[in-house]
């Protein structure tokens, strides 16, 4: 049997395992953090994209007389 005295766990630890990979809940709650951040993040981008796509812009001079944008410009009358 094992003559070392059992070791003290801080408060909150239930246990400790040994080997390779025993304790890594941290490094996946990290990689869970920044999966669920990327994922939150492509959902605002879309609706921002979906929502820009929507919109349209009108580009007025205040000249009631000016032509409309995209129109093209009549041709002058030709004089007698």
């Amino acid at each position: 049997m094992d003559d070392r005295p059992p070791v003290q766990l801080p408060p909150g630890v239930l246990a400790v395992r040994a080997g390779p990979g025993a304790n890594c809940s941290s490094i996946g709650s990290v990689v869970d953090l920044l999966f669920g951040t990327a994922v939150l993040a492509s959902v605002v981008y879309a609706a921002v994209a979906a929502s820009l796509a929507d919109s349209t812009v009108d580009e007025t001079s205040g000249d009631p007389e000016a032509e409309a944008p995209g129109k093209a410009p009549e041709a002058p009358e030709k004089g007698p």
